[in-house]
């Protein structure tokens, strides 16, 4: 580390000491450090509790100076699991952690101060988007289901050896004993679909399944226990709940032994309803579903969930006035949404890692293309993360700059954008049309444009 970190590290190691209060029992975390490579990415401290699974998560936002150094504290009830860029934390009521965490290598994040070996821990966790211990095929080798399985166990008992070295509370380490059996179970279930990407074979349901059928007694084996309400605190548990009652795997003798709690049934209709709520808006269905779930025999926590996003929703209906953001043009200048008030304006929220999106485009440049001449804007926006990345996109594909714009996604909170490709239409006045528009390819695009011409003439 260079000495200027050294020196900003102890800095503020003396500063927790001489901070502290006689009374050390608090319900403040505070986190100070400096974040690294950030880029256009959201700077928060995002929850990973159970609420956040259904957007209702208290997330912190992190502001920083110029220098990328930050100063953050906030009020915490219970352990809480978080995501900060590419990071893992775990944080408890009082705890005060320094941290330098770089967004594009998790594992070099530097610590320091209460628990910091539990925060040094989880830099290191598999992600199970990349397949767990596969690490997105690279450790896939061959063929030989056999070759996949040791190492399962051999990365297993390597983390479980490290967890144990720790000094951590009895919360902490069950969970993360627990995750060691996800990861586990993640290597050998993802080794279906990245094998197909080798060409050992042609991916299926049938062929995945046949292939774990070959080794279901190591997965019934890891898999025994794995059905209690209090994983339900775990993220990765949470993300791995429908894997773990497949019935194309019941069917081949996987997991025929787990089957989901009362609780964890009521968090399945409760992230169904939600779902359909984040791509469609708040629709007549929506509401009759609202109104029958609320009528269910459900846990009050739920229903205080569907309430909050009812309300959530109410605001993104057609003929409520629209959020105003703020973007940024490739050329750096700032661009208010409501500048485009006056005209129907169809916003295309895209990014260029996003494949829907990147098909999407040339239809969306034809629709300006036919539209020219009409009372219509068309402003695509970006929310790239990789500057550099966008940058070369807009220059290969000669779009102007001037006119091709970018926000942080977090600046979009209000419209819920949960994925993306997402369409935004406004009218002349400013209020929304609908925030959940058709595709520019979708024939239904240009209805509603023409309708909404035709009205303002």
């Amino acid at each position: 580390m260079k000495k200027s970190s050294l020196l900003f590290y102890l800095l503020i190691s003396l500063c927790f000491v001489s901070c502290k209060t006689e009374n050390s029992v608090s319900n403040e975390v505070w986190l100070k450090g400096k974040l690294i490579n950030w880029g256009n990415a959201s700077k928060v401290l995002s929850a990973q509790n159970l609420e956040a699974d259904f957007g209702l998560g208290k997330d912190i936002i992190i502001k920083t100076n110029q220098d990328n150094e930050f100063d953050i504290r906030f009020e915490l009830n219970e352990p809480t699991y978080y995501s900060l860029g590419r990071n893992k934390l775990y944080l408890s009521p009082g705890d005060e952690l320094q941290l330098e965490v770089d967004y594009k290598d998790p594992e070099v994040a530097v610590f320091n101060g209460t628990n910091a070996a539990w925060q040094v821990y989880l830099a290191g966790v598999a992600f199970p988007k990349s397949g767990s211990y596969l690490e997105g095929g690279r450790n896939l080798k061959s063929e030989d289901v056999a070759e996949t399985v040791a190492l399962a166990q051999s990365k297993t008992e390597e983390r479980k050896e490290q967890l144990q070295a720790l000094q951590t509370s009895s919360e902490f380490k069950a969970l993360e004993e627990m995750r060691l059996k996800l990861d586990y179970l993640n290597t050998l279930l993802s080794m279906p679909v990245y094998g197909s990407f080798k060409d050992y074979w042609e991916y299926s349901e049938v062929k995945k399944a046949e292939i774990l059928a070959r080794i279901k007694d190591d997965l019934n084996v890891m898999s025994q226990g794995l059905m209690k309400n209090e994983y339900m605190k775990h993220p990765n548990f949470r993300d791995m709940l429908h894997e773990l009652v497949a019935a194309n795997l019941k069917e081949v003798g996987i997991f025929t032994h787990l089957e989901f709690t009362p609780f964890m049934a009521e968090y399945d209709e409760m992230g169904a309803f939600v779902t359909q709520l984040e791509l469609n808006g708040l629709t007549n269905e929506m509401q009759v579903q609202a109104k029958e779930f609320l009528a269910a025999d459900h846990a009050l926590d739920y229903k205080e969930m569907v309430n909050a996003k009812l309300k959530e929703y109410a605001a993104l209906k057609a003929g409520e006035p629209a959020f105003d953001v703020l973007f940024k043009n490739a050329l750096g200048e700032e661009k208010p949404l409501s500048d485009f008030k006056g005209q129907l304006t169809y916003v295309d929220l895209w990014a260029t890692w996003c494949g829907p999106c990147i098909a999407e485009l040339p239809a969306f440049e034809q629709l300006k293309e036919d539209y020219k001449d009409k009372p219509v804007h068309f402003v695509p926006v970006s929310i790239d993360t990789d500057l550099e990345a966008w940058q070369k996109y807009l220059e290969k594909h000669d779009l102007p700059k001037d006119k091709e714009y970018l926000i942080n996604r977090l600046d979009l909170s209000d419209y819920k954008v949960i994925t993306i490709p997402r369409y935004l239409l406004l009218d002349k006045d400013f209020n929304i049309v609908t925030v959940f528009a058709t595709v520019p390819s979708d024939p239904e695009t240009r209805k509603i444009i023409d309708q909404y011409l035709e009205i303002s003439e």
